[in-house]
């Protein structure tokens, strides 16, 4: 059998925000002043590409090293980086996939 109870109206957020002056409160990044402009789509992309690019070439760059002799690049480090690469290489295919796939969907909505 279920009991009946009273459950009183709490308000967990209600003392809190009350003591919190209004500018400590958009100072933590609540509020209209924690927006910031953001770049074009293009810049965006380009600059994730630029980032993807530096990856696929580093362990080029670290087997190098490594076959001319420095000391300080081990055979793990250009496995390591291999791995991020493939890993990088993987994550910017199937966001492509997701995008022409959010795009064509876009391009089908009739209005």
């Amino acid at each position: 059998m279920i009991e009946n109870r009273v459950i009183p109206n709490i308000n967990i957020f209600s003392d809190s925000l009350r003591s919190m002056p209004v500018d400590e409160f958009s100072q933590k990044g609540f509020g209209a002043s924690s927006l910031k402009e953001t770049s074009d789509f293009k810049t965006v992309l380009s600059g994730l590409v630029s980032k993807l690019n530096n990856e696929v070439e580093k362990p080029d760059q670290l087997l190098n090293q490594q076959m001319t002799g420095n000391q300080e690049v081990d055979i793990h480090d250009v496995m390591t980086a291999v791995a991020k690469a493939e890993l990088g290489i993987s994550l910017a295919a199937q966001v492509t996939s997701k995008v022409v796939t959010a795009y064509n969907t876009v391009m089908n909505i009739s209005i």
